[in-house]
């Protein structure tokens, strides 16, 4: 224990209780994740209950070479530019969930909002909003 002017100041509180989880690692998540050299253009919002590295990268995953239908490899190879890439280290976290309902909810509106143009669905679950 420190003091500070008549204070108590724990040690506790000067750093975080838990260390931050690694990004490819967080599941149950609503994510954002756009082409390097496409930007904004080419930009996918997807959800997944799995870590996100088992997401891109498992055997049924956004970047896994047995994939058989992925919009971010159709977007790869379509050719467009052959800077294009897909960097999973620049995955942005739009939601985090409990349960898979939440998640569903929480991407379908997401989608509604966002402007991503890789995704060929419009929502996950149907919504209701005026």
């Amino acid at each position: 224990m420190l003091y500070s002017k008549g204070e108590k100041l724990y040690i506790k509180s000067l750093f975080s209780y838990k260390d931050k989880f690694p990004l490819r690692c967080r599941s149950r998540v609503v994510y954002h994740i756009q082409c390097e050299a496409c930007g904004p253009s080419a930009a996918y919002v997807g959800k997944t209950v799995n870590t996100l590295y088992e997401r891109f990268y498992g055997s049924n995953g956004h970047l896994h070479p047995s994939t058989k239908s992925s919009a971010l490899l159709e977007h790869l190879g379509k050719g467009v530019d052959p800077k294009c890439e897909f960097n999973p280290e620049n995955i942005k976290i739009l939601d985090t969930c409990r349960g898979d309902l939440q998640l569903r909810y929480a991407e379908s509106i997401h989608l509604k909002h966002s402007k991503q143009t890789l995704n060929t669905q419009g929502r996950s679950i149907p919504l209701h909003i005026v």
